[in-house]
């Protein structure tokens, strides 16, 4: 999921804590390839603005085999509540 943080005047981590508070996992899974360590020590501080841009956005749902609807529609009405402020 991408999320304009900064229009929802809401960090990640508030995001993230507040799903969690309504039992609901998160995760960041896409860190950029030029901030793992091996690249960073192989080729140095590489500036990329585009995966930069995509990895402040991005945040990972809960996404399963056996989700059903009910479980769709409960992660989506939480983070609608979350991004609310209710």
């Amino acid at each position: 999921m991408l999320i304009d943080f900064v229009a929802a005047s809401m960090s990640r981590e508030r995001v993230m804590s507040g799903l969690r508070e309504r039992s609901i996992g998160t995760q960041v899974h896409y860190i950029p390839v030029h901030h793992q360590p091996y690249y960073r020590e192989r080729y140095g501080e590489i500036v990329l603005p585009g995966a930069d841009s995509y990895y402040s956005r991005t945040l990972s749902l809960p996404l399963f085999a056996c989700m059903s609807d009910s479980d769709v529609s409960r992660v989506v009405e939480a983070l609608s509540d979350v991004l609310r402020g209710k």
